[in-house]
């Protein structure tokens, strides 16, 4: 047994020993404890101390609850044995229960025969009791045996089990003995094989193993030798523009080596390949920093596709707008320095606004328009590169976090950030103080160039370009202050030096080349013709009032019209980034007239001026023809004067179209213009009257006259002029009917410059902003201030045709006190008759000279001789109703010579002599209302009313007398 145990291998012993174990633990129908058994004198002599609480209740447990007694109760004796014999009678079931836990408790590691001195301290609690110790050994030897017996009952039980066991132990060792010969089997086999291989076999392996080598060997030597000219390859697809295949090469060639690093030769040769990949890297740096002023779609696809291979496209486009930005910096401090003066040192360290200032006043536009070139071609460039970006994608669409989307996020936030960088340089340039010394032309020029600044701006990146204009609004206000005053002056040298005749060659103000820029528009929004010839001032305000535009004329129905002009350019609808690359731009335009008189729109409508592109000649001859249609053909009467006042407007129509921030300034300034003139004609012919003129102004006149003194003339220092020599000479002289022709040409001229001026009426709505259109209703609405201003004008001819002194005197001489009334008029009408024939033949002769606007002048002419007449009416201190017909008589007759040789009726005139005449015959009551009356119209002098009325309550008080005596 023994042995065979022996023979069992170690693992399956152990799993013996585990199951026998289990076996004799296994308890059936009831669980059961073995308890551990052990006692020596060993235990009794080391007991000492007391028994605990435990114990105590443990033994009265373990006895049924005996209580046993201490030395000296001899008493409980004879009970505590009979309990011990009783004990033994229990039934098994309940001795072993009644074995104490203790016993069923592993020993721990180091105690010794716990169990023994428990039994010890609980037997000697109470003292040595012989026949307690007895007992006690008894119910233990009790227990142990019906314990014993149990354990022998539960092994026979579990026999069957154990015999299990062992066959499986059986099996167990068959099966080892099987393994163990086939294990002899293999070996005698490769024993075998050993033997029967032979020496030729192994040469074979040993020579394809060598074959292997050497073939590896060869392909090592021709990496190699691929690796060492690699350099000179690299260098001929750079030379190709192949950065893409150059950077491949490079990176295949440094994986390569990478397999061979442990030959000397290979190491040396990856630090060259690393190299040249740096060396290579920054030629890809400098190609792409050409790319910003010389864009190459060829060359920027190789170099895209370089750094892709890289891993570097995203660091690529972070260089490439640091080289943006460094790009203007650069190309703007080499610009300047090239205009500025070549005595200053390239060692000085000047800047920008520095370089600004020393640019001279002869080289600020020439230097302006380099400086948008140059940023043009940095602008085209970069737009480029934005079309190429949204066109072509590096990495697949369905990528995440692809760095297409960076790299558009970073060109979108780019262009706003180069264009602002641009204009911050030209908005310093444009605060110059040289931009302050240019001429008008000059400045027009510079509001092209930034017009066209600002919608290059608008394309790139969709930007208002605010800085700019904020800018140039700055400027231009100043710019435009002081030219207002230099046109006022210049006007003033104009009147200084004016022959006040016609100049036959004018028809209207779009001939003139300052108009040239608006013609086309000004045809579509051509306000109704108003005639060459003078007119009524009602007519006038009828006339204003149908030019106002309506709501529906705004410039999204031009840009219909214009979307069919047949005329406009064929690049009309496309933008500067379309019509231009970074080879030409939209400012190559020539420096003085070309820039001027180029197309800046190029059919693009502009909503703000509502600007359209210049028409070509037959346009202009075909429009011409237009306007002579709508009655604008005739003698038109203008003067160089009021021709310069036309160029002073378009001039100032030029800057509103440019500056659209400003032109409620510019268009109130071109109202000063025509006021200014009309002040001047008025100081220069319409005060050398010898009556007074107090009735000839309304209080519009006088109100425009005293704001043109206090706010125009105030600002003029060249004015008042010297009139003395034309005072005196022309206007003094009555064989020139006292200058006639040359007033006529003054007011004339004032009339043609307002009608032509109301041509322009719906195209200035257009350029005001609907808050500031009211200024312009206001002024159209007194347009006829012209006419008023004649009224004083002719006067000062007319009053000085008829002999007023002479006639007052003659008169006072008739006899008004009459009883009867003749059918002949007195002397003083044939007087005043030939006074009128005689003006009426030097209307003529002046009519063959130029036109006579014949209804001004006899209104002038009846307006004085009305008033004559009722002056004199008024001083005659004696008048029966004889000499009251008398009066109404030679008034008739006066009248009717008058309106003969006019031709005209003055029925106004007419009822203001009748209406003083006939005065006389009211009752009082009415005498009253029509003193109360005319007192606030104002007609009649106060002097003539109160000689009226004097002489009227002379008269009733003789009637009463009369009527007394009778």
């Amino acid at each position: 047994m023994f042995r065979f145990m022996s023979s069992v291998p170690k693992a399956k012993m152990d799993e013996f020993k585990t199951k026998f174990m289990d076996l004799l633990q296994k308890q059936t129908n009831r669980q059961m404890k073995i308890p551990a058994m052990g006692f020596s004198d060993y235990f009794i002599q080391s007991v000492t101390a007391e028994p605990t609480d435990a114990s105590v209740s443990k033994l009265k447990t373990g006895t049924d609850a005996c209580r046993i007694p201490v030395t000296g109760e001899g008493e409980n004796d004879s009970s505590c044995v009979g309990d011990a014999a009783s004990y033994s009678q229990k039934p098994d079931q309940e001795i072993l229960e009644s074995i104490e836990e203790i016993y069923f408790k592993p020993e721990r590691g180091g105690e010794c025969d716990v169990h023994g001195q428990y039994e010890l301290r609980k037997v000697l609690n109470y003292g040595v009791n012989l026949q307690l110790i007895d007992d006690t050994i008894a119910q233990l030897r009790t227990q142990h045996k019906l314990l014993s017996k149990k354990v022998l009952q539960n092994i026979l039980e579990q026999r069957s089990a154990c015999n299990e066991e062992f066959m499986a132990i059986n099996d167990i060792q068959k099966e080892l003995e099987e393994s163990l010969w086939t294990c002899r089997k293999a070996r005698s086999y490769l024993s075998y094989a050993k033997v029967n291989l032979t020496t030729t076999n192994l040469e074979i392996l040993a020579s394809y193993r060598k074959r292997e080598i050497l073939k590896n060997l060869l392909d090592t030597l021709h990496a190699i030798k691929k690796l060492k000219y690699t350099d000179v390859e690299v260098q001929k697809f750079l030379s190709d523009y192949n950065y893409s295949g150059a950077i491949g090469l490079l990176l295949k060639c440094k994986d390569s080596a990478a397999e061979y690093m442990q030959y000397n030769c290979v190491q040396s040769l990856n630090q060259k390949l690393q190299e040249t990949l740096l060396l290579t890297e920054f030629q890809l740096d400098t190609v792409l920093n050409e790319m910003i002023l010389n864009f190459d779609m060829r060359k920027y696809v190789k170099l895209q596709e370089a750094y892709k291979l890289l891993n570097k496209s995203l660091i690529a486009m972070d260089q490439l707008h640091i080289n943006f930005i460094s790009a203007i910096h650069s190309s703007v401090n080499s610009v300047l320095r090239a205009y500025n003066d070549p005595n200053i040192e390239e060692n000085m360290k000047l800047l920008y606004e520095q370089f600004c200032e020393h640019v001279t006043a002869d080289k600020y536009i020439s230097c302006l328009i380099s400086l948008c070139k140059t940023f043009w071609t940095i602008l085209a460039s970069y737009y480029q590169i934005v079309v190429w970006h949204q066109n072509y994608k590096l990495y697949p669409l369905d990528m995440e976090e692809s760095p297409d989307i960076y790299i558009q996020e970073k060109l979108k936030k780019g262009q706003s950030r180069i264009w602002n960088d641009i204009l911050t340089k030209i908005c310093i340039f444009l605060q110059s103080t040289k931009l302050k010394t240019l001429q008008y032309d000059q400045f027009i020029q510079v509001l092209s160039v930034v017009q066209r600044l600002k919608k290059v701006g608008m394309e790139f990146c969709g930007e208002q370009s605010e800085k700019l204009i904020e800018t140039m609004q700055m400027q231009s206000q100043e710019f435009f202050q002081r030219y207002h005053i230099a046109c006022l002056e210049e006007i003033c040298l104009f009147l200084d030096n004016e022959s006040w005749t016609m100049v036959d060659s004018f028809v209207n103000i779009l001939q003139l080349p300052e108009f040239r820029s608006v013609r086309i528009t000004l045809r579509r929004h051509k306000s109704p013709p108003v005639a060459p010839v003078l007119v009524s001032a009602s007519t006038l305000s009828a006339a204003a009032a149908n030019n106002s535009p309506t709501s529906n004329n705004n410039c999204d129905e031009l840009v219909s019209v214009h979307s069919q002009d047949g005329g406009s350019s064929i690049y009309g609808s496309y933008g500067y980034f379309l019509r231009f690359s970074e080879k030409s731009s939209p400012f190559d335009g020539g420096l003085d007239v070309a820039m001027l008189e180029e197309d800046i729109l190029s059919g693009i409508v502009d909503e703000a001026s509502c600007y359209f592109s210049e028409e070509s000649d037959d346009e202009h001859k075909s429009m011409q023809i237009k306007y002579d249609d709508d009655g604008l053909q005739g003698q038109v009467i203008v003067n160089n004067t009021t021709l310069n006042v036309f160029r002073c407007i378009g001039r100032y129509l030029q800057m509103c179209k440019l500056l659209h921030c400003i032109s409620p300034k510019i268009v109130a300034s071109m109202l000063e213009l025509m006021d200014f003139y009309g002040y001047a004609v008025h100081e220069i012919f319409g005060k050398d009257a010898p009556i007074t003129m107090e009735k000839f102004y309304n209080a519009r006149l006088e109100q425009k006259l005293q704001t043109v003194q206090q706010k125009i003339v105030s600002n003029i220092k060249m004015w008042p002029l010297n009139f003395s020599s034309l005072i005196n000479n022309e206007l003094a002289n009555p064989d020139t009917l006292y200058g006639l022709s040359q007033r006529i040409v003054a007011v004339e001229s004032g009339h043609c410059m307002t009608q032509q001026f109301q041509t322009l009426h719906n195209y200035l709505i257009h350029l005001l902003p609907p808050q500031e259109r009211p200024m312009l209703t206001d002024y159209f609405s007194y347009i006829e201030f012209i006419a008023d201003i004649a009224r004083p004008v002719y006067t000062c001819v007319t009053s000085r045709v008829i002999d007023l002194q002479t006639i007052l005197a003659m008169i006072s001489k008739v006899k008004w006190d009459v009883n009867h009334v003749s059918f002949q008029h007195n002397n003083y009408i044939d007087l005043m008759n030939r006074n009128i024939q005689s003006f009426a033949m030097r209307l003529e002769d002046i009519a063959k000279e130029i036109n006579v606007p014949a209804e001004y002048v006899w209104s002038s002419m009846v307006h004085v001789a009305t008033h004559l007449l009722v002056e004199g009416f008024s001083n005659v201190k004696k008048c029966s109703a004889g000499g009251r017909a008398l009066m109404q008589l030679d008034f008739t007759n006066f009248m009717s010579i008058l309106e003969l040789i006019s031709n005209q009726k003055f029925p106004e005139h007419r009822a203001y002599v009748d209406g003083f005449i006939k005065a006389y015959y009211y009752s009082n009551e009415q005498f009253e209302e029509w003193i109360d009356m005319q007192r606030n119209l104002e007609q009649y002098s106060s002097k003539q009313l109160t000689n009226l009325i004097q002489f009227y309550i002379n008269c009733k008080n003789l009637m009463t007398r009369i009527s007394k005596v009778l």
